[in-house]
């Protein structure tokens, strides 16, 4: 049985009017309490490892669960969140949307984009493309739902002036995931995500750390619903064993740091497991029973592709600067890993996808000054030539 219910918590009509106006209808309220018992959970994962070469996490872990680290005399937390679901059609521009958005190349009929003085692409043989997670197909969440948090955090500050009112999109220590589950926003699924009854997992989180009260509404408790009991599907799914066990992952296995956060060589044995992405992961998501009626989402800059949903391989391999990359993916979150790495990452979807018709384009990016990505490009030559 699939038990998932809509369920909105209750805030003061004052936040939830300056969040309705900025588009946000997902939102939350909770006290910004410490919790040294979950710290003590985060440090032993540091401890193990499981964060990979993330070493902001532990420079910043003071602040993961005591959000007055970030914001001395902090007493609630609101959150928000944005839904950012879009139904994968293979690389078309989703109906209704510009295929060619500002700052964007034009794309072809697969949905990725030409080189320039390249033939005409045959479509009855799509042309080698790496997936991209739907979080990045449009403009970078830190910019869409950030300006609008901004907004929000300015007129507080403007309407009581002896306060303190910070927005953060996903660029705090805070654990956005814990404090977002107290303020009713969903609860923790056993991909590690939160999971809402109305959106099931696939939105973006946003807060504004108060120093004025905000009294908070009903604990989440049951409400949201929660996984099947006996579902497994999403640690199941995860080729590289990242998911180790329900609610608990490896993030140095995760696919989704090896493409964007891992700034180095990719350990080879991990490299076959990556399959077809190229940025970040959604197998986990997509398996999910809690995520059959998510909703598309509606917000423009979110449908309007600039990386879209599928990348040309030749394309990235053909970039040999960060001035090349950044015309392509300006405003995208493409632009985290940044040039070299997503070179990285083609090489190893390039060799996974059996693409042997790039063997010239990989042969030519050899001639990059840059370990990392001759490393993989060799990699990639040798299994390629072994077809």
């Amino acid at each position: 049985m699939i038990v998932r219910t809509p369920w909105y918590p209750e805030v003061p009509e004052e936040i939830a009017e300056l969040c309705r106006a900025e588009g946000l209808e997902l939102l939350g309220v909770t006290d910004a309490a410490a919790d040294p018992e979950q710290e003590r959970v985060y440090r032993e994962w540091l401890a193990q490892g499981r964060h990979g070469s993330m070493e902001y996490l532990e420079r910043h872990a003071a602040g993961k669960f005591s959000p007055a680290e970030i914001v001395p005399g902090v007493q609630s937390i609101i959150f928000v969140a944005l839904n950012y679901y879009q139904r994968d059609r293979g690389g078309e521009a989703p109906s209704g949307t510009a295929t060619e958005p500002d700052g964007a190349a034009p794309t072809d009929a697969d949905g990725a984009v030409p080189i320039d003085g390249a033939a005409p692409i045959d479509s009855g043989a799509p042309p080698p493309r790496g997936r991209i997670a739907r979080y990045a197909w449009g403009r970078d969440y830190h910019k869409e739902l950030g300006k609008r948090l901004k907004r929000i955090a300015r007129e507080l500050g403007r309407r009581y002036p002896e306060d303190s009112f910070r927005a953060f999109t996903d660029a705090t220590p805070l654990s956005e995931r814990h404090y977002a589950e107290q303020a009713g926003i969903g609860f923790t699924g056993r991909h590690t995500l939160v999971i809402n009854g109305e959106f099931g997992s696939w939105f973006f989180l946003g807060e504004i750390l108060s120093t004025r009260y905000v009294p908070p509404g009903e604990p989440a408790g049951i409400h949201h619903g929660a996984c099947p009991r006996t579902c497994a599907r999403c640690i199941d799914v995860c080729p590289t064993g990242a998911l180790t066990a329900p609610h608990q992952i490896d993030a140095s296995r995760c696919i989704s740091y090896l493409t964007i956060e891992h700034r180095g060589v990719i350990p080879e044995d991990l490299r076959p497991l990556m399959g077809e992405w190229l940025f970040g992961c959604d197998l986990c998501q997509e398996v999910c029973p809690l995520n059959v009626r998510a909703r598309e989402t509606d917000v423009p800059a979110f449908v309007r592709p600039i990386a879209g949903s599928r990348v040309l391989l030749r394309e990235l391999l053909h970039m040999r600067d960060h001035e090349s990359f950044v015309d392509r993916f300006a405003g995208s979150p493409l632009m985290r890993p940044g040039w070299r790495l997503m070179l990285r990452n083609a090489a190893i979807v390039a060799a996974n996808t059996g693409a042997v018709d790039l063997l010239p384009d990989l042969r030519a990016s050899l001639t990059i000054d840059d370990a990392v990505i001759r490393e993989h490009v060799n990699w990639a030559i040798d299994r390629l030539s072994d077809k």
